[in-house]
């Protein structure tokens, strides 16, 4: 299966796309797809320094494009900046939760990004596992990046 590339325009967290700042859903570039790819999935995982890994944004149905925009608004559908569903986080939101770690402690987050050969026939606001099964036999490239914020 052949990899995506997949960037962000920074390492550490501007604080725009964290809790302490706008929560705003970063940049994400995407390169190496596909010529029959139909759609895009991403799914943004947070790992804090102590405890186990959440999700932190679900995100499906996007057109394949080779820059996500910032700034999705909380939703299960939106229009805006591109056409996609949304899932529920492991917060209890639908949408972006951008990192949030305590004063003086880290939080990494995966983005990963699936290319996939059809659109997702999910409901809004399904889970994370309930994504990943509907994934199953049309998955055809995947690619991630981590970047890291501190309290």
């Amino acid at each position: 299966m052949p990899k995506l590339t997949v960037k962000l325009d920074f390492e550490d967290f501007p604080e725009v796309y964290t809790c302490r700042g706008a929560n705003r859903s970063p940049p994400i570039r995407v390169e190496g797809l596909l010529p029959n790819i139909k759609s895009l999935a991403i799914l943004a995982t947070t790992s804090p320094e102590e405890g186990p890994a959440k999700v932190a944004w679900l995100l499906w149905n996007l057109p394949p494009v080779s820059l996500i925009p910032e700034g999705f608004p909380a939703g299960e559908e939106v229009e805006s900046p591109l056409h996609a569903v949304q899932g529920t986080n492991d917060f209890g939101n639908i949408g972006y939760r951008g990192p949030c770690p305590k004063p003086g402690e880290g939080e990494a987050y995966l983005f990963r990004v699936y290319a996939l050969d059809l659109d997702l026939a999910l409901p809004p606001g399904a889970t994370w596992e309930e994504m990943i099964r509907a994934m199953q036999g049309s998955l055809n490239q995947s690619g991630e990046v981590i970047a890291f914020a501190t309290g």
